[in-house]
């Protein structure tokens, strides 16, 4: 037993299920560790603190559905990678800066950069006149070699001669920092909105996940300073990797 557990104990006087408690330990004992750790076995656990072997599996069963450790027969319970913290809804960042701020390794794969006729829900989000073409950007970003977003972006290529971003290189560059320097794009603010989406066979074959796995699903529309929509994306974020942090202020009333 991990030195963790020695003077823990189980309160069997209390109304709450041991299982529970054991979960919610189990889980204290998970987010203290930074790297994949291995759990004590069933029969440890058993026996340190004195409780069945169904209700040390209905307590392991929870953390496994709940992504944060894995069953294999040879190796027992081993603990999931940590998910990767991201500030995109409080702030905004390059996804570049970000990772290397957080000693990560960024990696940028552009799998599409065109011109293109938007479909309406674009043309919507980004208020264009008929005939008015996108430039539009798929990228699937990633840390240490793992993927971990696909994103959708779609920009005005008359405003601004955004349409010339097709020349540009996105794969080194911060999209962000291309409109500012290149474009004179004064940005100026941001509406995120997050929802959860199963992957479909496109994003299940670029995010190494299996069809129909949770996904955060982020949409994206920023506008400059006046006002004018200049972005509209989709971002698909693996749910297994990903947890997203949100500052909220008090507001006086």
């Amino acid at each position: 037993m991990d030195a963790f557990f020695a003077n823990r104990a189980l309160d069997k006087t209390t109304p709450i299920p041991l299982y529970f408690q054991l979960r919610e330990l189990l889980l204290e004992f998970i987010k203290s560790n930074t790297e994949s750790v291995s759990l004590p076995t069933e029969q440890q656990l058993c026996t340190h603190f004195d409780i069945s072997r169904s209700t040390v599996r209905q307590a392991l069963r929870e953390l496994v559905d709940e992504g944060f450790i894995e069953r294999h027969k040879a190796k027992g319970s081993i603990t999931t990678p940590r998910k990767l913290e991201q500030n995109f809804l409080s702030i905004l960042e390059s996804f570049n800066d970000e990772m290397q701020e957080k000693g990560f390794a960024p990696t940028t794969e552009v799998l599409n950069l065109s011109l293109v006729d938007p479909p309406e829900s674009v043309k919507t989000a980004l208020n264009l006149r008929h005939g008015e073409q996108v430039v539009q950007l798929i990228r699937l970003r990633g840390t240490n070699g793992t993927p971990i977003v696909l994103v959708h972006t779609f920009l005005p290529a008359q405003f601004q001669n955004i349409g010339n971003l097709v020349h540009e290189d996105l794969v080194n560059n911060s999209l962000y920092k291309l409109l500012q320097a290149n474009y004179a794009v004064d940005i100026g603010w941001t509406r995120r909105t997050i929802e959860i989406r199963s992957a479909g066979e496109f994003e299940a074959q670029y995010l190494q996940v299996s069809p129909k796995s949770p996904l955060q699903y982020i949409e994206t529309i920023s506008r400059t300073e006046d006002g004018t929509p200049f972005e509209y994306s989709r971002a698909y974020y693996r749910g297994d990797l990903n947890s997203f942090v949100i500052e909220i202020r008090n507001k006086r009333l």
